[in-house]
């Protein structure tokens, strides 16, 4: 049987080297499992993917893609796991292949979701929300009363940082690139929003914090908000680098980390999910907790129908989209596999 999937066959920019093809619905083995793909988030690593300048280079010809959400068709041949129909959201296997009818996931990252989660919900859920959370608790250790400024906070993974943040007790800055942005972040909850190039960010937080900065940063930008992170950051705070969207790495001064006793702290989920599964397990069970006793529902600005998908991934990658985009992958979108 064969479905419909966007390949590539040669790194370049998404709009040239992406073809909407029909391909064979992959098997899983024992150890997987196989989800008829509902909807996909799109990622900014899903541009990097497709161009190759991300850390890791699928083999190809390759499927775009690796956060989605759908039904399971196929249980574990082994045994164990989800069971089939049951709605679960993951990260497609090898790292590439979410933008397609169906999908491989290995058990362990096929997850099951809150139960107020639809699949778009659900799609646009498990890299944000787990990235957000290993970031405050397991490499932040956040506390309740402490500070937290979040670059992007209208993005991916800030808008994620900001309503775990709150749901903590934590007050929250948000710092975002426009006065739309500016309304969907103070609509998650920061207590204070500012507008990168239009307020200063460091009178504000001196001002807020009583001259003493903030105790948490949240950085997936990169580039020049690195300097703002370590202007802001307080004594004994901590600026966890979570990616680099402007596409440039930040350059760090590590005196100034000495002088007033900060910490650098990088965040890459993804390493969890081989070195420590144990605790990807129990933190998303403490996530899971977290979204249903406080109601959060992933900000998603656009659902998009899944031939759109090159022009999803350059709304992304432009840094104009808010919260999460995702495509809905419709039956007739899935190929002939009915």
């Amino acid at each position: 049987m064969n479905m419909l999937a966007w390949t590539f066959r040669e790194f370049g920019d998404p709009s040239a080297v992406l073809e909407l093809a029909s391909v064979p619905v992959p098997h899983p083995r024992p150890g997987q499992v196989l989800v008829r793909v509902d909807a996909a988030a799109v990622n900014f690593a899903d541009g990097l993917l497709v161009r190759g300048d991300y850390q890791i280079r699928p083999p190809l010809p390759a499927i775009a893609g690796v956060e989605l959400a759908g039904r399971v068709v196929v249980a574990d041949p082994a045994g164990g796991g989800p069971e089939r129909r049951t709605l679960v959201a993951g990260m497609a296997s090898g790292m590439t292949g979410a933008f397609a009818g169906f999908a491989v996931l290995d058990r362990a990252d096929a997850q099951t979701v809150p139960a107020s989660f639809d699949a778009v919900s659900a799609a646009s859920f498990t890299v944000s929300y787990q990235t957000a959370w290993f970031t405050l608790h397991r490499r932040c250790g956040l506390q309740a009363g402490e500070t937290v400024l979040v670059h992007a906070a209208a993005g991916g993974v800030g808008s994620a940082s900001v309503q775990l943040a709150k749901a903590h007790g934590a007050t929250v800055i948000g710092l975002v690139g426009s006065a739309a942005k500016r309304a969907a972040a103070l609509d998650l909850g920061c207590d204070q929003v500012l507008i990168r190039g239009e307020d200063d960010p460091v009178a504000v937080v001196k001002e807020l914090t009583a001259g003493r900065g903030v105790d948490v940063v949240v950085d997936p930008v990169g580039g020049s908000s690195h300097t703002i992170s370590e202007r802001v950051v307080g004594f004994e705070g901590r600026i966890a680098i979570v990616g680099f969207a402007s596409g440039t790495f930040p350059v760090v001064r590590a005196e100034r980390a000495l002088v007033k006793n900060y910490s650098i702290i990088g965040v890459h989920f993804g390493l969890y999910r081989t070195k420590r599964p144990d605790l990807v397990e129990r933190g998303y069970r403490e996530l899971c907790d977290t979204v249903e006793r406080f109601g959060i529902e992933p900000l998603v600005s656009a659902v998009r129908p899944f031939r759109d998908a090159p022009a999803a991934l350059a709304d992304v990658a432009s840094g104009t989209s808010l919260g999460r985009v995702v495509l809905e992958i419709s039956e007739d979108a899935a190929g002939s596999v009915r």
